[in-house]
């Protein structure tokens, strides 16, 4: 059985490479039989015909050839002749950044990107920046963009490239997309944005029990405007109402860089609220999360 990765192709279409073992023989000619490696000049030593190019070709090609050659060189007639790959070449990619297991792997001769991300142990929950991965092939400067949100997520199989041998992925670690839940709740501070991403899940990040006196039914959401980003956009939301009816247009869909405030009392201090997300959106622009910690607003 080929060992090509399922959905990535056969024997019958695999083009052959240096360092491929193929098995030639001609039916009920036993001298013919032999293994031959596929020299890193692409050529093969067929035997009793000499050297014959066989790089970028499939097994039919070479069977067709050598049929030609057994005809005219031993005088056969219509040989019956087998050619298959006993042994394909080691194909070695590596994986690195934010997964689990970063390193250089063996790879089978038509495994894809997610086969060798699997390899490298997936990647790092609440750390990897999945939209902005790249994949850079051998010999080459160019880094092909590779969405592993869209790929694993949404099922974009488009960008599944072919590994072959000294190809290399990485996977960034999320620098840039946070969120910052401040105000009355059990732990306020920095967390990673994972679209799709919605108040609940803000509020299950700043995980422990919500303080008696947070008032979700009036909590805040603080935006920069995408078209000017000196003004701020302000969101209202009842998790209350979300929490005890369901009521979906309660549960706000965030985007990176929100802040998410739960006022302490019906009477939230705009002010601080207000100087919290200036600084919050000066440092993201800047990208300086560590000025959090600086600034005493707490991290993830």
């Amino acid at each position: 059985m080929s060992p090509l990765a399922a959905g990535q192709g056969t024997e019958s279409t695999y083009r052959l490479q240096p360092d491929d073992v193929l098995r030639i023989q001609v039916y009920r000619e036993q001298e013919t039989l032999a293994e031959v490696p596929v020299g890193r000049d692409g050529n093969i030593a067929a035997p009793f015909v000499g050297i014959i190019r066989v790089e970028g070709k499939t097994t039919a090609e070479v069977q067709q050839e050598l049929t030609a050659r057994y005809v005219q060189v031993l005088r056969l007639k219509d040989p019956k002749v087998s050619v298959i790959i006993v042994r394909y070449r080691a194909v070695r990619a590596s994986v690195g950044g934010a997964v689990n297991r970063p390193g250089v792997y063996e790879m089978r001769p038509g495994d894809s990107l997610m086969a060798l991300l699997t390899n490298g142990g997936g990647t790092v929950f609440d750390r990897a920046d999945l939209r902005r991965a790249t994949l850079r092939r051998k010999g080459s400067n160019e880094l092909i963009p590779v969405d592993l949100y869209a790929l694993q997520i949404l099922g974009d199989t488009s960008q599944n490239y072919t590994i072959d041998d000294g190809d290399e992925l990485n996977v960034p670690e999320e620098t840039r997309n946070r969120i910052l839940v401040q105000g009355s709740v059990a732990a306020p501070g920095l967390y990673p944005y994972k679209e799709p991403m919605t108040l609940q899940d803000a509020i299950s990040q700043a995980r422990g029990e919500i303080p008696r006196k947070s008032q979700l039914s009036k909590v805040i959401i603080l935006r920069q405007n995408p078209g000017n980003p000196s003004q701020t956009i302000q969101i209202t939301a009842d998790y209350v109402r979300y929490v005890r009816k369901n009521d979906a247009t309660q549960n706000v869909v965030l985007r990176p860089g929100d802040l998410v405030f739960v006022p302490q009392n019906n009477n939230p201090d705009f002010e601080t609220i207000s100087q919290l997300a200036n600084t919050f959106f000066i440092l993201d622009r800047l990208g300086g999360f560590l000025g959090f910690r600086l600034f005493g607003l707490g991290g993830r």
